[in-house]
């Protein structure tokens, strides 16, 4: 049997997948209502009686106010663990003001929301390189690439000191350069 041609007799009007016989795509308005008694029962609120729903509910019980606080507690307490790698340092900030403290490698925690936690790579060789072309007093062009290298030597200095310290040191290099 080829594709445009109608099919066998014993097959009736239905399709090679077997779905002409259903209705259509599900009801989801049924799902909905599922989902909300199902959700009704959990919480305590039992079924609702008759087409206007006047039946009455529990209120929420105290063992699942429970849960959902101990879920919440967990969630907080995951959402505040970060770790510091060997090469790092970081600067705890505690609602913008610095802590007195450098965090050292490790697994840590600190409150979400509360602090905000910076960490830098310090031993790690960073460089900043610059090419400048200027015309000399006799009228001749140079061209210089002058290459920097440094490493970070206090982290909340860096930090915190200089917004910007890799773009504040190339625009010294270039100054120097002139």
């Amino acid at each position: 049997m080829a594709w445009n041609e109608p099919g066998g007799g014993d097959q009736g009007d239905k399709d090679p997948w077997g779905n002409r016989d259903q209705d259509g795509p599900p009801d989801l308005d049924e799902a909905f209502r599922k989902l909300q008694a199902n959700l009704s029962q959990m919480f305590g609120g039992g079924s609702r009686s008759g087409p206007s729903g006047g039946g009455g509910s529990r209120p929420v019980s105290m063992a699942m106010i429970g849960l959902i606080l101990l879920v919440l507690v967990v969630i907080y307490g995951v959402m505040g663990v970060y770790t510091v790698d060997q090469q790092e340092r970081g600067v705890v900030l505690r609602f913008g003001k610095k802590l007195d403290e450098v965090v050292l490698p490790g697994l840590h925690w600190n409150p979400p929301l509360v602090d905000q936690v910076m960490v830098e790579n310090v031993t790690g060789v960073r460089s900043s390189s610059h090419d400048s072309e200027m015309l000399t007093e006799d009228e001749n062009i140079v061209k210089v690439k002058m290459t920097v290298q440094y490493v970070v030597g206090d982290i909340t200095a860096y930090l915190l000191n200089v917004r910007e310290p890799d773009k504040r040191l190339y625009q010294a290099t270039a100054r120097a350069l002139r």
